[in-house]
């Protein structure tokens, strides 16, 4: 039997054809979901502001001086009785 007479080639082109919609398909929701980012300017500034305004607070932190007593050398605890 000949595949190309018998449906098994235009079965198996089918499948691939399928397949690649598939890849398609899901290549495009990325691109829309990209474009769609990229679209949404207020959410991307908002996260980006509150992302800089985080670090710049923990930063501010690790540089000033503790205020608990248990963290302070024993020196400063004991002078200010």
């Amino acid at each position: 039997m000949d595949p190309q007479h018998d449906g098994t080639a235009e079965d198996l082109r089918v499948t691939e054809i399928r397949r690649e919609i598939e890849i398609l398909r899901l290549r495009i929701a990325e691109t829309i979901d990209a474009l769609e980012y990229k679209a949404d300017v207020g959410s991307r500034f908002k996260d980006k502001v509150s992302a800089t305004s985080s670090s710049v607070a923990a930063r501010v932190r690790q540089r000033m001086p503790s205020r608990n007593a248990a963290e302070r050398p024993e020196e400063e605890v004991e002078g200010e009785v």
